[in-house]
């Protein structure tokens, strides 16, 4: 028995531990609600920016079409996806993303790249590329960009058509990953 001159030695101790955990509880809860408010004020360009960074690979559906890949690189309103062979350029506000879990089978290299999605475009104009624009319903035309305008792009499909596009439909463009 403990006179009040001798305390209990376990009730020191199990007030300590008493107090630990409950502390460790509220710091944790407090960590998880500093999380919720920091993804709360995330923009797309600061989400995809940060899983550029990590490597997230993701499978992206946009007007019919899907891909998988590795995010190399994000813009302010777009991201870049490197699939088997081939790499998709695709604003965040035309598709459906969803983050794949990770495997150890590829580590892409972060690629640079335009600010904006008409900067993609106008360095495809510039270099010529072979490319495929992704429409609305599953449409697709496949050429060279021979100009980009203000508000359309003006392409040369494989049948030497000129075909102008509103730029606000192209919802993004897929091309063969270069061999050099």
């Amino acid at each position: 028995m403990t006179t009040p001159d001798q305390p209990d030695p376990n009730l020191a101790s199990e007030l300590r531990a008493t107090a630990g955990s409950e502390w460790a509880e509220e710091a944790a809860e407090d960590e998880r609600m500093t999380e919720i408010l920091r993804r709360r004020r995330l923009t797309m360009e600061e989400l995809f920016k940060d899983m550029t960074h990590r490597g997230q690979r993701v499978s992206v559906e946009f007007g019919g079409h899907s891909f998988n890949g590795a995010l190399i690189a994000s813009g302010e309103d777009y991201a870049v996806i490197l699939g088997p062979g081939q790499v998709a350029e695709v604003r965040f506000d035309s598709a459906r993303w969803s983050a794949l879990p990770p495997t150890d089978a590829f580590e892409p290299v972060p690629a640079s790249s335009p600010e904006t999605f008409v900067g993609v475009l106008r360095s495809h104009e510039s270099a010529e590329t072979l490319i495929r624009l992704t429409l609305p319903g599953s449409d697709m035309v496949i050429g060279k960009i021979v100009t980009v305008g203000v508000d359309h792009v003006e392409f040369a499909d494989a049948d030497q058509r000129q075909i102008y596009v509103p730029t606000e439909l192209i919802l993004g463009v897929v091309r063969s990953v270069d061999p050099h």
